[in-house]
């Protein structure tokens, strides 16, 4: 048939591309049987087409309505419609003017699955699966909302990996869909396989070793962004999830917040925040207090920390550097092995780092004790990229203070500090709504406050602003 070698001509022969010709319905299905349900086909498309009645050969439309009785059903005039049909699960059937694209999907997937990075002591226990059908059925199924839609995206010139923007339509604010509608049409690239790609492309600055964008394996967490006026990026192939705009407070909140009694979700977001000043600041404070300024220690402690560090060949600043980089090569390797073998040489690495080295003499006692806390409190925070920046922190951190003691330390502070003042994700600054000075929404900063009194939305990702303005002119006149 003519639509037939039209087809195989677009497409490179291969082993899995069958053709399956009907000849008493004049027509040929053309499929890959390694991407579509054989079950199906077979069932539901083949045993049909061969059994049409001779009344019901002619009428394409007949035979169409009754005999298949499939709701996954379109028909293209362009060949080159049908081979992106081919490629994304569908089965063509080849008539003599025309294709019909009949949805035969039904490969098995993963089941949901509880998340492996966003663990909830108290919550739902299903996460996201490399499906994106499953994915947005989860999303259904929370949110029972007619507003709620999903704009279809195909990016990757090669992969045609499908992206979907989510977003409620009456919370979530148009100049924020509409930039993020325009930033991911910009993607030009042959192949997506993870939206963290996808993350690096649209987000505000790329330069920034900050995340802009969160990432969540967990449905309710969506859910909620999306009834805060977000929106959520899905990619085909990745059980992650973007969710934009993200502020900074955002990478330290978790489901367990808002499932638990106030003043349990206040210590725990406390703890949070103490352990992310404990892991920038600790070694260089202890090397400041130690180098520069031992007069702000008590005597008793300056004595017992020159005698620990009696007989350490390597100079303070040396001895921090190697710990903290034996810390993370140990938990580095840690995740790069199989995980029945994880556990086992992560305890065998924390013997060496610890007391191997301190009877060995090359650390001190209390370096360890400082780097143990400053691991210690990166673990603790919740958003593994926010966690992975805190770390990598420290090592500029740690010059500048063993170049200018607590002034270096105090002064790096101050050049973050402003870094993040300057940081925005879709146009939102990066420190709301510390920065903005949005006093409603500092009820749920610092202190997660009773469900009773959180009752409005955020106006952090809704208040029509001049700034969220000035973002979407300023993508404008770039994209011109």
């Amino acid at each position: 048939m003519k639509t037939t070698q039209q087809l195989l001509k677009s497409i490179d022969p291969s082993f899995d591309v069958v053709v399956r010709p009907i000849p008493n319905a004049r027509m040929d299905v053309v499929f890959i049987s390694t991407i579509v349900d054989l079950t199906r086909v077979e069932e539901r498309l083949l045993g049909p087409l061969t059994h049409i009645p001779r009344q019901r050969r002619g009428d394409v439309s007949d035979w169409l309505d009754n005999t298949l009785r499939l709701s996954d059903i379109k028909r293209v005039s362009n060949v080159d419609d049908a081979v992106k049909a081919l490629f994304a699960n569908y089965a063509v059937l080849c008539l003599q003017r025309e294709y019909i694209i009949v949805g035969v999907q039904g490969l098995s997937r993963r089941q949901p699955q509880e998340p492996s990075t966003d663990i909830a002591i108290r919550g739902p226990r299903d996460g996201f699966t490399e499906s994106i059908d499953t994915n947005v059925s989860l999303l259904r199924t929370r949110l029972k909302d007619p507003k709620l839609i999903f704009d279809k995206f195909i990016i990757g010139e090669r992969t045609r990996t499908t992206v979907l923007l989510a977003y409620v339509r009456d919370l979530a604010h148009p100049d924020i869909v509409r930039e993020a509608t325009e930033r991911i049409q910009r993607v030009k690239i042959d192949g997506l396989l993870e939206n963290g790609v996808l993350e690096q492309w649209i987000e505000d600055n790329p330069w920034s070793p900050y995340p802009q964008i969160q990432s969540t394996e967990r449905p309710d967490k969506t859910v909620a962004a999306l009834l805060e006026g977000r929106i959520a990026i899905l990619a085909d192939g990745t059980p992650f999830v973007l969710l934009a705009p993200a502020v900074m407070v955002s990478f330290f909140q978790t489901t367990d917040d808002y499932s638990q009694r106030w003043w349990s979700g206040t210590v725990l977001r406390l703890i949070r925040i103490f352990a992310l000043m404990v892991s920038i600041f600790a070694p260089s404070l202890y090397i400041a207090l130690t180098m520069y300024n031992p007069e702000l220690i008590p005597l008793t402690m300056v004595l017992q920390l020159a005698a620990t560090r009696e007989g350490i060949p390597l100079p303070i600043v040396m001895e921090a550097l190697f710990m903290e980089l034996m810390v993370e090569l140990v938990r580095e390797a840690g995740n790069r092995m199989p995980h029945q073998m994880g556990q086992s040489y992560a305890i065998v690495g924390g013997l060496v780092i610890g007391n191997i080295a301190v009877q060995a003499g090359i650390v001190s006692p209390m370096m360890v004790i400082a780097v143990a806390l400053t691991a210690l409190g990166a673990f603790a925070i919740p958003n593994y990229e926010a966690a992975f920046v805190t770390r990598m922190i420290r090592f500029p951190m740690l010059m500048a203070t063993s170049l200018f003691g607590i002034i270096g330390t105090l002064g790096f502070a101050l050049i973050l500090c402003a870094h993040l003042s300057t940081l925005k994700s879709f146009g939102v600054p990066y420190l709301t709504p510390f920065s903005q000075m949005n006093v409603p929404d500092l009820k749920d900063t610092l202190v997660r406050p009773p469900v009773q009194v959180t009752t409005s939305r955020p106006a952090t990702y809704w208040s029509p602003r001049s700034w969220l303005r000035r973002a979407t002119y300023r993508t404008k006149r770039s994209k011109a």
